[in-house]
């Protein structure tokens, strides 16, 4: 899991940025949105361009050089405009995977060039490389001794500045599945983030997108999502036909005097629920979830519904955005779980206020009458 992620000089955080799901209260109430002590299911508050959608290409950041999965063409404005030039980009995360703590930290000139790197297993360097001197060192990594870098000349390591030393060590070692390097590749390897904003956008996980229909795929995933709809408020009878033109397959409605591609008559409401129920089906193995402005298309009870949907999945750690105030209440979330982005800080709202919140309070009234502020 993330315990904690610091990222400093990247868009609009100038200053350095620290979202800690370690800070957790002796709260009686939703006990699964804790696991193993850290925040499991956050929810993420925060005006207008206070950098909810930059937070979560920001903790993605790292499977833009760790994996092949999808990468984000939303980065073209990387460093902060206020610094001055040349100033490094910095991320640091600390990951808690079963009983090994991982700090990783990087600099970057670019989304893709690298300018340093280092590991930490239990508070022990056990790699770190400066892309600019090319001096680096590869510590007591079981599995690793005998790893080949290229082109070696005396105590340098000749990798490109696109090149993650971590990555090459993790695809050219030996190394056990129970390597505490694996177990946070693995994690890294299925983060997702997705948002129906702009359609079906999504970074990490996959490495290409899939038409929606066939992430559905089988009759049995089209029958539930038929339900997930009317569970939303929406009916409609759903079949599979072949679109004789692409030989595609399409998701049709069925009315009493035909049927009509659901594409032509969904709105976007329904078109957002259907984006949602297709990622939903790859639930049981992802390991990190961002949802960024979740309910910018749904009724707030479909948000209610939608919020609470993930809230119990407890296998993997989830963070999301939204405006929905109605949505911060102690049936949908705890004050230790609940964040406000502001000011270049992320903080819980029991962090933010020196009051004692309790279970019957109402959050929503607290934060319209700036107890958060």
């Amino acid at each position: 899991m993330l315990k904690r992620f610091e990222v400093r000089n990247f868009k609009g955080f100038k200053d350095k940025l620290i979202m800690d799901f370690s800070e957790v209260h002796d709260y009686r109430f939703n006990d699964s949105f804790i696991k193993n002590g850290l925040v499991n299911k956050a929810l993420v508050y925060g005006k207008n361009g206070t950098g909810k959608s930059n937070l979560g290409l920001a903790i993605f950041d790292l499977t833009m050089h760790l994996t092949e999965k999808r990468k984000t063409n939303s980065l073209y404005a990387y460093a902060n405009g206020d610094s001055p030039k040349d100033t490094p980009v910095y991320f640091k995360y600390v990951f808690q995977i079963d009983e090994d703590e991982i700090e990783y930290e990087y600099q970057k000139s670019t989304p893709i060039n690298l300018l340093s790197e280092v590991l930490l297993i239990n508070k022990k360097v056990v790699l770190s490389f400066n892309y600019r001197t090319h001096q680096g060192t590869v510590i007591s990594i079981p599995g690793a001794e005998t790893l080949v870098f290229p082109e070696t000349e005396g105590q340098k390591i000749s990798l490109r500045d696109d090149q993650s030393l971590l990555r090459y060590v993790y695809r050219n070692s030996s190394l056990e599945k129970s390597s505490p390097i694996v177990k946070m590749m693995n994690f890294v390897d299925n983060m997702l983030l997705f948002r129906s904003v702009n359609g079906n956008e999504f970074y990490g996980y996959r490495r290409d997108p899939d038409k929606l229909v066939d992430m559905i795929g089988t009759e049995e995933n089209l029958k539930g999502f038929q339900e997930f709809l009317k569970d939303n408020g929406v009916d409609y009878k759903l079949s599979f036909a072949e679109d004789l033109l692409t030989n595609s397959k399409v998701i049709m409605a069925n009315f009493k005097k035909g049927t009509i591609p659901l594409n032509l008559i969904s709105s976007n409401g329904t078109n957002a629920l259907l984006l949602f129920y297709c990622w939903s089906l790859e639930f049981d193995k992802i390991s990190f979830l961002f949802l960024d402005e979740f309910d910018a298309f749904y009724h707030y009870e479909t948000a209610e519904y939608i919020l609470n949907f993930v809230n119990k999945q407890t296998n993997f750690q989830s963070v999301i955005t939204t405006h929905n105030t109605s949505l911060m209440n102690n049936y949908l979330t705890r004050p230790d779980s609940c964040f406000i982005l502001d000011n270049n800080e992320i903080t819980s709202l029991v962090g933010r206020t020196e009051k004692e919140i309790r279970e019957a309070h109402n959050l929503e009234k607290m934060y319209r009458n700036g107890i958060f502020s």
